[in-house]
């Protein structure tokens, strides 16, 4: 066949792989299902590269639709680890529970940051400095 009903490619499924793995910020949008929302994901997407740039941090900044990743998820069940697997049923709890009223769903270093709404550049590097400090082995308070 010519691959006309193909709604997932490779390049998604590395996407979604990649942005449930660790040392990335991932922004879960609806803009595929509501109309108007790009915007948003944009901002959010600002916030993210600035809070990284002042983190001196050079991870990617994912922009994945709920659509994309409710097509790409059931296929990569079996192949994740367990934190991507929580982080995976947390975004799918918050869909279940809220609808696209969750989104966006920000993701940072594979912890859930903010939701049904637009975080600020501060929450991001917040998440950033935690993020960094347990990648370290740090435990909170503590410094090298």
């Amino acid at each position: 066949m010519l691959n006309f009903f193909k709604k997932t490619s490779d390049a998604d499924i590395t996407q979604v792989k990649r942005a449930l793995g660790p040392e990335a910020i991932v922004v879960l949008s609806a803009s595929c299902c509501m109309p108007g929302t790009t915007q948003v994901d944009e901002q959010i997407e600002a916030a993210a590269r600035n809070a990284l740039t002042q983190a001196k941090l050079d991870w990617p900044v994912l922009t994945i639709t709920v659509t994309t990743a409710q097509s790409i998820l059931p296929k990569l069940s079996a192949e994740l680890n367990a934190k991507e697997s929580a982080v995976a049923q947390q975004v799918t709890e918050l869909f279940m529970a809220h609808g696209l009223s969750a989104f966006p769903i920000v993701i940072v270093d594979q912890t859930l940051v903010s939701y049904g709404g637009e975080p600020d550049q501060a929450m991001i590097h917040n998440a950033l400095a935690a993020a960094s400090e347990t990648n370290l082995g740090l435990t909170s308070g503590e410094v090298r």
